[in-house]
């Protein structure tokens, strides 16, 4: 059996002395692939000020048959804060002002398909799962922060950020990208 090249040149792969396939290859991280090939790589920035104790501050519905798939996000803060992030709020936001993200490919003209919003008190919504907890201290620069499992938006999923104390001027950058399987 041999592996052809595909481009009709009569080429075929090598195999060392130790049954390896011999190989000269690029390689490129999902994201770029993502940003660069699918132009489907997006940054959301948000501003709020939470005046309270739990108060939600950005929320994040993918309405996308594409998985949102969040990598990370920056923040920066005036005082110290702990930023907890929900998955699976349920409800009708209020209080939160729409926001649009931007695509990071100047040259996709996609444009994110979700509701995004933030607020110093965005509210109407219950349920959820905590599932992070950050410990920010105050900051004159942002501070990035990567979500080691990344976070996976399904379509109709949720993702909310609110504070812990409050009373707090924040502004950041939730990273993000529209991936599945299929892609």
């Amino acid at each position: 059996m041999l592996i052809d090249d595909g481009k009709g040149r009569g080429n075929s792969a090598g195999v060392s002395d130790e049954n390896m396939l011999t190989t000269l290859a690029i390689t490129t991280s999902l994201e770029h692939y993502t940003n660069h090939t699918n132009g489907r790589a997006f940054n959301l920035l948000f501003a709020a000020t939470p005046a309270s104790t739990g108060d939600c501050f950005l929320y994040v519905k993918n309405t996308s048959d594409t998985d949102l798939v969040a990598e990370g996000f920056s923040i920066k803060l005036a005082t110290s804060e702990y930023i907890d992030i929900k998955l699976g709020d349920i409800g009708t936001p209020s209080g939160g002002t729409d926001i649009t993200p931007a695509n990071l490919n100047s040259g996709s003209g996609v444009t994110a398909t979700g509701t995004f919003q933030n607020g110093a008190d965005i509210t109407a919504l219950s349920g959820g799962t905590t599932i992070e907890r950050y410990y920010h201290l105050n900051s004159v620069a942002s501070l990035y922060t990567n979500f080691n499992q990344d976070i996976v938006l399904q379509k109709n999923g949720v993702l909310t950020m609110y504070v812990q104390t409050g009373g707090t001027a924040l502004a950041g950058t939730l990273v993000f990208n529209y991936h599945d399987d299929e892609d």
